[in-house]
Formats: structure tokens, C-alpha cells, sequence
């Protein structure tokens, strides 16, 4: 399993009302040169290698987990891990 970095700000996510919804749409988590990142307020991850999109296009995007397994396979099958 890789290890991804946290690369957003502490505190960057909104928190809001009393459901309290989290906001991933700041987040952003890198590997080397890879990163996982969402515009979204939920769910809408896909992976990037510097700005461009390497995943297929999704209508709904990936959960989190989604996106590092996708990424694992794609270095695994690149030889890079």
C-alpha cells in the first residue's frame, strides 16, 4: 500500500450547519508525482499526474478509497511500486 502525503492545510475543510457536512473539495493527497484531489463537497475523486487526469472519466467520480486503490493498481501494473 502506498503512502499518501497530505498536502492541504490543517483546518481547510468547511464545516457547516447541523449535520455538520465536510467539504472535500480543498483536500488534496500526493504520491511522487501523482496526486488525488475532488472539486467536490463529497465523493468525485480522481487522480491526476501533475494537472493531467490519468483515471477514465467517471460520471460520479471515485470515493477516496476508490482513487488510491485505482492509483496502487496503475503503479503496480507501471512497474513503479
Amino acid at each position: 500500500m502506498i503512502k499518501l502525503k497530505r498536502l492541504h492545510k490543517e483546518l481547510t475543510h468547511v464545516w457547516s450547519g447541523i449535520g455538520h457536512y465536510h467539504d472535500s473539495s480543498k483536500s488534496l493527497y500526493g504520491y511522487k508525482d501523482y496526486f488525488i484531489k475532488t472539486n467536490d463537497y463529497y465523493m468525485g475523486w480522481n487522480v491526476y499526474k501533475g494537472e493531467e487526469q490519468i483515471n477514465p472519466i467517471t460520471i460520479s467520480g471515485m470515493s477516496f478509497k476508490g482513487a488510491r486503490e485505482w492509483l496502487e493498481n496503475y503503479l503496480k501494473e507501471k512497474g513503479e511500486i
